[in-house]
């Protein structure tokens, strides 16, 4: 096993000082990562792959980071618009609400007039939107109608379709520097990665990475948590360094980083679950050969039934955890509405009007989330 006494940039080689060390995240930032090596990436590297390979990387998880409301050291996943089956559109956000994608505003004339109907993402553009009418209408007071005007949750009524397209070069790139940089972190020099190195660098070279399904490569795999894993180990007596990068406990990659490899055996693993950041204790058997990554390399590993069930395996839990909580904050929020506007003063008795009052406040908070669970349960029946 070779070691680097001089610590140089993977890209541009040049000696990292410590005023141009990065200090790059091992797994990006944009997933959930958190662990960060120094003395792999120069600053200027370190910008122009997080430009190409992790921008790539994060826009194909990006439904997966929203879905599962990683927790991110730095900023939260963008919000993104997305479909439900009966064509519906709207956008995710980072802590799992949804919003319109747009501001809707009706105007109907009937027998009566004019009605006008606005739904707004916010009170903000609730009251330009109002301001906006008022200057069409100079009759309407559109003060009056901002105190009227009420914040409503609403629910979809068809699912969400996560439409997830995994692939590509510069997300390939992305999943090698990422086991090139744990290879950094252990005393072995990432020089004898040639191929890895050579796919790094040269556009027109030979990929070294696939897609594998064929079996579960982690061992003692947790139950239901949608982790991320990076593994490396070099084998002397087969002459390779391999790898394995697994997202979201979904998208699972193996590649061959060097096939001359003539140092000491080594192993290498590091995983952590992206909703909380708690680092994990898991380990991977990836002891296959130079044949079964090539083959995994023209998509021979590749096997829908065993991508659909790794997904339903860690979508699942999610979603009863995401019911729970929403229901939760649904009575929380309802309960506070309902005692702060139904008449009633802090210890004092409520009275027979008032707690009539009271059970109606509760119902108007209450009555979208339960029309939205009956639908639901309805559709599954």
């Amino acid at each position: 096993m070779s070691i680097d006494l001089e610590k140089r940039c993977l890209l541009c080689e040049e000696l990292i000082s410590k005023e141009i060390d990065s200090r790059e995240h091992l797994i990006p930032n944009s997933i959930g990562g958190r662990k960060k090596v120094s003395g792999f990436l120069c600053v200027d590297c370190n910008s122009k792959s997080g430009d190409n390979w992790e921008s790539a990387l994060a826009r194909q998880m990006n439904p997966l980071s929203l879905f599962f409301r990683i927790n991110r050291e730095r900023g939260n996943a963008p919000s993104q618009k997305f479909q439900t089956n009966s064509g519906d559109e709207w956008v995710l956000n980072a802590d799992g609400s949804l919003d319109l994608p747009r501001p809707i505003f009706k105007e109907q004339k009937n027998e009566n007039g004019v009605e006008i109907n606005i739904s707004a993402r916010n009170m903000a553009e609730a009251k330009k939107m109002l301001k906006g009418v008022a200057r069409k209408y100079p009759q309407l007071d559109a003060d009056e109608l901002l105190e009227k005007a009420q914040s409503k949750s609403s629910y979809s009524q068809n699912p969400i379709k996560l439409n997830l397209s995994f692939g590509g070069l510069d997300a390939g790139r992305s999943f090698v520097k990422t086991v090139l940089a744990l290879v950094s972190t252990i005393g072995v020099s990432v020089r004898d990665c040639e191929h890895a190195i050579q796919f790094l660098k040269e556009e027109e070279s030979e990929p070294c990475f696939g897609y594998y399904y064929e079996r579960d490569l982690v061992l003692e795999r947790p139950s239901g948590i949608p982790i991320h894993i990076v593994h490396v180990n070099g084998d002397p007596d087969s002459n390779l360094i391999r790898g394995y990068v697994e997202y979201f406990g979904v998208m699972r990659v193996v590649m061959c980083l060097s096939s001359s490899y003539i140092g000491s055996a080594f192993s290498a693993t590091y995983s952590i679950d992206p909703t909380t950041g708690k680092e994990l204790d898991l380990d991977v058997d990836l002891d296959l050969t130079s044949t079964d990554i090539r083959k995994a390399y023209s998509y021979e590993k590749w096997d829908g039934s065993a991508v659909q069930q790794a997904m339903g395996s860690v979508i699942g839990p999610a979603l009863e955890i995401q019911h729970k909580e929403e229901r939760e904050r649904v009575l929380e929020e309802a309960v506070r509405y309902a005692f702060a506007n139904c008449g009633a003063k802090e210890g004092e008795t409520i009275t027979e009007e008032q707690h009539n009052r009271l059970m109606g406040l509760l119902w108007e908070k209450l009555e979208p989330w339960v029309l939205n669970q009956l639908v639901g349960r309805h559709r599954r029946d």
